[in-house]
């Protein structure tokens, strides 16, 4: 009996020695994940061609913007005549010019033409594609024959920063 009662203590004590070393240890691991900064314009770097018409009909462009930060939009025409308004101006003589319309309309934010100031715009929580309207058409229909001939011209550059 008397080596059963030593026999009971020391494993007592034994699991309690077990018991007075137990422990935990931990790691954390943290995850990032970056996004880089991303705009895109349709038809970046590329010079478009429209014929603008005389009868008075308008001339469309569509321009495309997604961007995951906020960015600024402008269009300025080389020809401005003032918000919202250019003209064409003859090649062959400077002094000969036609006077139109130009507007950028749709996306979320109005943006005047020739203002000279960019208008800012704040990505959605799910970055979307803003699609904007360049269009231009002249006032009233002109009657060409009182003009003289040859090849009038105007740019309009649509400029996004960010």
């Amino acid at each position: 009996m008397n080596s059963l009662l030593k026999l009971s203590s020391l494993l007592l004590l034994s699991m309690g020695a077990f018991a007075a070393h137990a422990a935990s240890q931990s790691v954390t691991v943290n995850y990032t994940l970056t996004i880089p900064t991303v705009c895109t314009l349709s038809g970046n770097g590329t010079s478009i061609n429209k014929a603008l018409p005389h009868e008075g009909t308008a001339v469309n462009q569509s321009i495309d913007v997604k961007c995951n930060v906020p960015y600024s939009i402008k269009a300025q025409s080389a020809n401005s005549k003032g918000v919202n308004q250019s003209a064409v101006i003859s090649t062959a003589n400077p002094t000969l010019n036609i006077p139109y319309n130009i507007t950028l309309t749709g996306g979320p934010n109005a943006v005047n033409v020739n203002s000279g100031v960019p208008v800012t715009v704040a990505p959605s929580a799910t970055t979307r594609t803003d699609s904007y309207t360049l269009s231009a058409k002249t006032p009233t229909a002109i009657a060409i024959e009182d003009y003289i001939a040859g090849i009038y011209t105007d740019a309009v550059m649509v400029e996004i920063s960010y």
